[in-house]
């Protein structure tokens, strides 16, 4: 027995931390959904889910509960605190400060990307479209900000900045993103009169399956950059600039690969019309599989 406790990394020490934080997240995790849930449905969640059985409501809950739970993997997968205290301490901090990015993102979303329509509004009228692509900001921009919380240490202090830094990382990126989709969708479509935003304000669930799949695969391709650039804390205005640039690279080349398998995968079909005009919601789904495919493959090969 003595033996095969050298292969554990456990100790008796450590195990009552851990204990700790499982029971703060999951308490966290909870507590910012059903908070969350309120603020994106502004009415009762029991109310909007069982009574009204409002799947869009339930689908932005959905993304928002899992894009909580990865900013706090940032936190979960660093050292150990000193002191209960003070490891009770920084995670109620990390769990208010996701809260508010989460706030924020969703504000900056509507306000910037998709400035010609309601977001809220539309989820709040059962919207699917206007759901799954509030759903994939959320999960993309959070995707972002626990690499560089990990990168950084997200179980440290230094990992406040990390976040901080990475939710403006974030923004630029996936609003750089935004526009790319935006003006992809606009020209193929300028004939017709359709834009990006009025199809996701009409319910085109393929195109936001497509346009959403497409930002966290982004995230994903962002995350690889982790793994690439040396964080130095003597160094940080060097170490962030590095971690930006190669982001931005990350960015674009996982663009373009993935516009090489889409060529491959779809071959013969023209995703312009069957996502645009027949909102052949199985078309957008394989894009959108394809985006973040591509970006799990840059976040294996690199992190």
């Amino acid at each position: 027995m003595e033996q095969l406790s050298q292969f554990y990394l456990l100790s008796s020490g450590s195990l009552s931390f851990y204990l700790l934080d499982l029971a703060l997240l999951i308490a966290f995790l909870a507590i910012l959904t059903r908070f969350l849930g309120s603020v994106i449905t502004r009415m009762k969640l029991t109310e909007v889910l069982s009574h009204d059985d409002n799947a869009a409501a339930g689908v932005a809950m959905s993304g928002a509960m899992v894009a909580i739970a990865v900013m706090l993997m940032g936190v979960a997968s660093g050292d150990v605190g000193r002191t209960i205290v003070a490891e009770i301490t920084l995670i109620v901090s990390y769990a208010i400060l996701g809260v508010v990015i989460m706030l924020l993102t969703r504000h900056l979303f509507e306000r910037f990307n998709m400035s010609d329509i309601s977001i809220q509004q539309g989820i709040a009228k059962g919207n699917m479209a206007a759901a799954i692509v509030d759903a994939g900001n959320m999960l993309s921009t959070a995707l972002i900000v626990r690499a560089v919380m990990t990168w950084v240490d997200g179980a440290s202090w230094f990992g406040l900045i990390g976040v901080l830094v990475g939710f403006v990382v974030s923004q630029l990126v996936l609003y750089l993103a935004t526009l790319y989709r935006y003006y992809i969708f606009n020209r193929a479509h300028a004939q017709d009169g359709k834009t990006l935003h009025g199809e996701i304000e009409s319910g085109n669930c393929a195109l936001a399956l497509r346009f959403s799949g497409y930002r966290i695969g982004v995230g994903l391709a962002m995350t690889a950059t982790s793994g690439v650039v040396v964080y130095d804390p003597y160094l940080l205005t060097l170490s962030l600039t590095a971690w930006v640039g190669l982001g931005l690279f990350f960015f674009v080349a996982q663009t373009v690969v993935s516009m090489g398998v889409r060529q491959l995968v779809l071959r013969g079909i023209d995703v312009a019309t069957e996502v645009g005009e027949q909102r052949n919601v199985a078309i957008g789904a394989m894009e959108g599989a394809i985006y973040i495919a591509v970006g799990l493959v840059f976040m294996g090969l690199f992190v």
